[in-house]
């Protein structure tokens, strides 16, 4: 591991002694892409298990026993065998080596599976035109983003309730022509009126 980073180091230095940009930019790049496979991992957070999550436990060779279900309210899934047990917050590998140490009391070498459906993500849109609100489901970030028309730039999750406007927002002569015509029929009637 000592080799593993003073090889990181010595690139470090190479790049702060360069004199050109070019040189400079593509030791930086070389530092990117090797480091990761010299320091023997790529940092990335996990995703932590929550309420609503839909989790699917297979026990390889004991199909009894697998199931297909939500977090419930409490941080809770029901298991065959161990009964109730806390998912919340935990990460989905954690989650994995703790069922399969529960199961190993109960099988011998048990192979655990979870696998995660993310939550769904909602989309509300507001149309101007129709004065509507209509709630679309989405099964991915992607779908999502469509359903938001482009009319949202922040970041989209699973799990995420993103509400955007859709449709052409009035603008003031297109929807109030008419009110504005008798306004200024009015108006011109009064300034008639008393300027005789």
């Amino acid at each position: 591991m000592t080799r593993k980073i003073s090889v990181v180091v010595a690139l470090l230095m190479l790049l702060w002694e360069s004199k050109r940009r070019a040189r400079a930019a593509s030791v930086f790049l070389l530092i990117c892409f090797i480091s990761p496979i010299l320091c023997g991992r790529v940092f990335a957070l996990d995703y932590f298990l929550s309420q609503n999550d839909r989790l699917e436990v297979k026990i390889i060779g004991q199909k009894e026993l697998d199931t297909k279900q939500a977090i419930a309210p409490d941080g809770t899934i029901s298991l065959p065998l161990l009964g109730r047990v806390y998912a919340q917050g935990q990460t989905l590998n954690a989650f994995n080596d703790y069922l399969s140490a529960e199961f190993a009391k109960y099988i011998k070498d048990p192979q655990v599976l979870v696998y995660l459906t993310p939550r769904q993500t909602y989309v509300v849109q507001h149309n101007f035109k129709t004065k509507t609100w209509e709630v679309k489901e989405a099964d991915s970030i992607a779908e999502a983003r469509a359903y938001t028309g482009g009319n949202y730039i922040g970041e989209i999750r699973d799990g995420d309730i993103v509400s955007v406007e859709v449709g052409e927002k009035s603008e003031g002569w297109e929807a109030n022509w008419y009110k504005i015509t008798a306004g200024l029929a009015v108006a011109a009637g009064l300034y008639a009126t008393f300027h005789k």
